[in-house]
């Protein structure tokens, strides 16, 4: 049987059989594309930052067990990527390095023991649940004493220190691997252009000083055995032209670099299909994009599925959201921002509500493994009566289709204020589906 699963405002994972489709005229004829865009896809993730973990280690252990499993279990959203924080970030209850002696070159003084109150223990409980999941790691900022300015808030990194932060970095993934976290990838800083102005942790780097960093980690990982991979710049899309004039003039950076990372919140995912044609060998990977606690935080579910759908169509291998778990205010908090956690934790009672990015992450997670083939689609336009009404521009279909051994499916988001209707169109048979409006599908053949 074919069924369709959807999310709208008015149903919350509601499920009915679809039927062969036949000729009409009037549908939207949605095909699938010949080549896919994505194989070894790494899966969906979220930021386990130190203000998730903090408000984890605060519930019961009962209800935090059920909690990951709602979200890493195999029944539940499946996600299977999860992104750490080296120290501190702006979503931290605490601010702090691994050392904090200034000047300490010998790191004589580096230690994670911070890290072991409440964010290692939290980190190896989603192990439990999930052992397979693959973890990256990304730093707010390097120890204020190899900055500019001296602080971890703001400031640039001196290029003086890069050897320094290197064999930092690598201690830290040495103490997390002792303690069984193993961390597979790594980004040098998150939000490499980005100051903000001194109010949370965060670090500019030149491209030539990242570049260096690149370089430097990658001969020491290879000289420590160490199976890691390098994501540079984890930045916004327009930033594709920064990272193209890296690799285009820094020798040997193509080859120390495995990928690279980027952020939603200024530019379009397409900027960076630029990156997937002249260097088709690295990774890129969507790192960071969450919701928003006051702008339609639980009804978002179409946002994210045009966003999960444009990264994969331009060949993102993996998806990864902010916070995973954040209180009703958005905190703890040691910065600006009013984010949303995928999952919200009232601190009053007790009770847990989800995104609508976790309402789409559900939707597609557990239909693609690393063994998956995902397919860009081809989108009719229709049959539309523009002028009957007041006039408002539509907003356009969007999805992927997914091919496994055993089934396929098909995201479709249909983000406009009208139903609309489909005829998609497969290798194997033609279905009729209808999408209401502001909702999001999954197909499953």
């Amino acid at each position: 049987m074919a069924y369709q699963i959807f999310t709208d405002k008015d149903h919350n994972e509601s499920v009915r059989e679809v039927f062969p489709g036949v000729r009409m005229p009037g549908a939207i004829d949605v095909s699938v594309g010949k080549e896919p865009s994505v194989k070894g896809f790494y899966g969906f993730g979220a930021a386990i930052t130190g203000s998730s973990c903090y408000l984890l280690s605060q519930m019961d252990k009962t209800a935090r067990r059920a909690l990951l499993e709602r979200v890493y279990g195999k029944d539940g959203i499946g996600l299977s990527v999860g992104r750490l924080t080296v120290g501190s970030s702006d979503y931290s209850a605490e601010i702090y390095s691994y050392d904090d002696h200034p000047f300490d070159t010998d790191l004589s003084h580096f230690s994670v023991e911070r890290d072991e109150r409440y964010v290692i223990p939290m980190i190896k409980e989603i192990l439990e649940v999930r052992p397979d999941i693959k973890l990256f790691s990304s730093p707010w900022s390097p120890p204020g004493w190899m900055k500019t300015g001296g602080s971890m808030c703001g400031g640039y990194m001196r290029e003086k220190y890069v050897e320094t932060y290197a064999e930092y970095y690598i201690r830290y993934l040495e103490e997390y691997e002792k303690r069984g976290i193993r961390v597979s990838a790594i980004t040098p800083q998150n939000e490499a252009e980005a100051h903000q102005h001194g109010r949370m942790p965060a670090c500019i780097w030149h491209p030539e000083t990242e570049a260096n960093f690149v370089k430097t980690m990658r001969k020491k990982l290879d000289e420590k055995g160490l199976d890691v991979k390098i994501w540079m710049y984890d930045h916004y899309f327009p930033g594709v032209e920064r990272v193209l004039w890296s690799l285009d003039n820094i020798e040997g950076l193509k080859d120390a670099a495995s990928g690279v990372a980027f952020h939603y919140y200024y530019g379009r995912v397409e900027q960076t299909l630029a990156l997937r044609e002249k260097y088709p060998e690295l990774e890129l990977h969507f790192t960071e994009g969450g919701p928003r606690l006051y702008d339609h935080y639980g009804t978002d579910w179409c946002k994210w599925g045009v966003m999960i759908s444009k990264a994969l169509r331009c060949s993102y291998r993996s998806f990864t959201g902010w916070n995973l778990l954040l209180d009703e205010t958005g905190g703890p908090n040691v910065g600006p921002y009013f984010c949303g956690g995928l999952l919200t934790l009232d601190s009053r009672t007790g009770e847990t509500a989800l995104s609508g990015q976790a309402k789409a992450f559900r939707l597609v997670a557990p239909y693609i493994t690393a063994e998956s083939e995902i397919y860009p689609l081809t989108i009719g336009e229709g049959a539309y009566n523009d002028m009957f009404a007041f006039y408002t521009p539509k907003k356009p279909l969007e999805g992927i289709f997914i091919k496994n051994k055993n089934n396929t499916a098909c995201l479709l988001v249909n983000p406009d204020a009208e139903k609309k209707q489909v005829v998609l169109h497969t290798d194997e048979n033609d279905v009729y589906v209808e999408l209401l409006p502001d909702s999001l599908s999954t197909v499953v053949l």
